[in-house]
């Protein structure tokens, strides 16, 4: 099951580092940072970042939340463990993990990225000559209903989600059919 860690926003992967040095690796399966890919708008070119989707946030998927509870006591990079304010460590719930997977890998059980398998990739939206959206594909078009907005100058979109158990935003990255041959960097 999947359980969320909180830290300081900018450290996530300095905690995950930790993590996988200082604790025994059988404790958990895997511990990560959940990101999106974004556009930005860098000396007059659009290039292609990633950033954390969930700042503050590292995932970890473990059978063993309990004795993993008392092991991140140790990591100095550790605040607090997401759970129901009764000391106990709550997994992120079904559905909002089918929600990510399917943002991060097209509802596939796996990492369907290699390497990159906590990443989002920017979906794909097509206009119109008057700048009108006549399409979306990829990720963001299984949402579609849950967008609250799209910025097209800016590429991005807000999607509402249920995540943690409360309703809260996130900012999707999008692509416009004429930003294909864009520069990347970090």
């Amino acid at each position: 099951m999947w359980y969320v860690i909180q830290t300081v926003t900018g450290k996530e992967e300095e905690l995950t580092d930790m993590m996988n040095t200082m604790l025994e690796r059988d404790l958990y399966r895997d511990c990560f940072i959940i990101q999106a890919e974004w556009m930005k708008r860098l000396g007059g070119q659009w290039r292609t970042q990633v950033r954390p989707l969930f700042p503050g946030y590292v995932f970890v998927d473990s059978e063993q939340p309990e004795e993993l509870f008392f092991s991140l006591k140790r990591v100095p990079r550790f605040s607090r463990i997401i759970g129901n304010g009764r000391f106990e460590f709550t997994p992120v719930e079904e559905s909002e993990k089918k929600f990510l997977e399917t943002l991060m890998w097209g509802g596939a059980s796996g990492k369907g990225n290699g390497e990159n398998g906590y990443l989002i990739r920017r979906s794909l939206i097509d206009t119109t000559e008057d700048g009108k959206i006549s399409g979306i594909h990829g990720a963001l078009r299984l949402f579609k209903d849950q967008i609250e907005r799209i910025s097209l100058h800016k590429r991005y979109a807000v999607v509402r989600v249920r995540f943690l158990q409360r309703e809260q935003t996130v900012l999707l990255g999008i692509r416009l059919g004429k930003d294909e041959n864009v520069g990347t960097g970090q």
